[in-house]
């Protein structure tokens, strides 16, 4: 699946390095043990489909440079059937992912039904509910507040049924937050 061929976008709050770099390790162990996909720990914070002039992306980065960076306190794992959350973070009612939430809602060109649930997945993979309540008993997450200071614009696929879903996926802007530039862009005819 090539890029021009992932219709919908998914708004990523992405973690400070230091905590990046913890979540990055855990992600990865545990892809390991359960053959699954390792992925940029993030929070999804809105999703809409694409569109021929990329408004959607204009709107985020101007969001972005309004935006302070974010921390939120996890409050305690979970897990459920879908692929990605078999194992995620809850995480503490942010008013600011909430408000850059209803934000991008508001401005993107072809908004969608989706509904915010902040959270960070930990493992996407689909598990028995037995493995998976062992993971939510087991794994502990060392981090008593998780600091955000990017946003990224990732072109995805309209579903996320199985872990062929999951490749392919990739970044079209990543902008910091409380700046004016964007941080990187990348290619997004290919």
């Amino acid at each position: 699946m090539t890029l021009v061929d992932l219709p919908r976008v998914a708004f990523w709050l992405v973690p400070c390095c230091q905590e990046r770099e913890v979540l990055q390790s855990l992600i990865a162990d545990l892809a390991r043990c359960f053959s699954a996909p390792v992925f940029v720990p993030h929070v999804t914070v809105y999703s809409c489909r694409r569109t021929p002039g990329q408004g959607e992306l204009t709107v985020m980065a101007a969001l972005a440079g309004s935006c302070r960076p974010v921390a939120a306190r996890p409050a305690g794992l979970a897990c459920t059937g879908r692929l990605t959350q078999a194992l995620f973070a809850r995480l503490k009612d942010i008013p600011e992912i909430s408000g850059l939430s209803r934000a991008l809602h508001a401005g993107v060109p072809l908004p969608s039904g989706y509904e915010l649930m902040p959270h960070l997945s930990l493992l996407y993979q689909k598990l028995p509910a037995s493995a998976r309540e062992t993971l939510v008993r087991e794994v502990a997450l060392c981090l008593p507040e998780i600091r955000f200071d990017t946003l990224w614009a990732v072109a995805i696929p309209e579903q996320l049924r199985n872990l062929g879903d999951l490749h392919g996926w990739r970044p079209l802007v990543i902008s910091r937050l409380d700046s004016k530039g964007i941080v990187d862009t990348l290619d997004t005819k290919r």
